[in-house]
């Protein structure tokens, strides 16, 4: 296979550096090289303690809960550190703390690493709307209407997917329902009492 280099001159990164240079400097006081240090050191901060928030959460919860934790494999937590780390929304880091309780509980078998993926593509927004989706027979979701977008995420995911005609009371026409997959994933990302 053919590899392919990239060939950028070191004329044009100095004149890109100079170009942001100065505005970084006005922004943050300092220059770039101190600039682009207090900033790495800021998001390293950040991110722990959103590590430690979670990862706290997650302890509690399983002791709480008597849960025997097992070893998670790396496929799996690394995936779990990384994303978790990002989230600062309460709602979304109650999420991160349940998956890592259920990931590790030793009764439990889950260990689809899709499911921090899917985690770390969802917002409150997309968040909130899946939780408020009202399970009636069969799946299907009646209720609550969602922007767009919302369901457009949701689907481009596959937790949710269209389902036609009629059943019961509901009816005919197009309901969303929640997929296998986003049935697993909702138990999944729930704290043990809420299942």
């Amino acid at each position: 296979m053919e590899s392919t280099n990239i060939n950028i001159s070191s004329k044009a990164i100095e004149k890109a550096i100079d170009l942001v240079g100065g505005f970084i400097e006005k922004l943050a006081g300092s220059s770039l090289e101190e600039a682009g240090l207090l900033l790495a050191d800021k998001i390293r901060t950040r991110r722990l303690t959103n590590q430690i928030k979670i990862f706290s959460e997650a302890k509690r919860i399983a002791e709480e809960n008597n849960i025997t934790v097992k070893q998670i494999n790396l496929k799996l937590l690394v995936p779990l550190l990384e994303f978790s780390s990002l989230e600062e929304d309460e709602t979304l880091q109650q999420k991160w703390s349940n998956l890592i309780v259920n990931f590790s509980d030793e009764s439990q078998n889950y260990e689809s690493s899709i499911f921090p993926f899917i985690l770390s593509q969802l917002n409150k927004n997309d968040v909130e709307a899946f939780d408020s989706f009202k399970i009636y027979n069969y799946n299907f979701c009646v209720g609550v209407v969602h922007s767009r977008i919302v369901k457009d995420n949701l689907l481009r995911l596959g937790l949710i997917e269209l389902h036609f005609g009629a059943y019961n009371d509901i009816p005919y026409g197009h309901k969303h329902r929640r997929t296998e997959l986003g049935m697993q994933f909702y138990n999944c990302c729930s704290n043990k009492k809420e299942i």
